[in-house]
């Protein structure tokens, strides 16, 4: 909410700072020359490539942290059911251990 306010807080002052320099200007840049545009087309279509721009980055990592989740999910999935599996593993052990104990508290034999 915060990150929210504050952003919309710079729109603001980009639009104000665009408003108050109405000036016509040349812009040079790589092949392309722009004649006699207004600065606030220059500041406001520099700001909203910006945005689009971080809003890009935003998303790659928002997708590579969304696949590393679901990867350490899965991961959290199969040692859960290894967990399991062995729990399971070491009861039948006691269980078994118990009995062999129980026989020979009574004297018979293993065979």
């Amino acid at each position: 909410m915060i990150f929210l306010v504050i952003a919309l807080g710079f729109a603001l002052l980009v639009a104000i700072f665009a408003v108050q320099n109405t000036e016509l200007v040349a812009i040079n840049f790589l092949a392309w020359k722009f004649r006699e545009i207004s600065l606030v087309l220059v500041i406001l279509g520099s700001s909203i490539v910006g945005a689009v721009f971080m809003f890009l980055l935003g998303m790659v990592k928002q997708l590579s942290l969304y696949r590393k989740q679901r990867e350490l999910q899965a991961e959290n999935k199969r040692l859960s059911d290894d967990i399991i599996r062995l729990e399971e593993e070491v009861s039948s052990v006691n269980s078994v251990e118990e009995s062999n104990v129980e026989i020979n508290e009574t004297g018979e034999t293993d065979n």
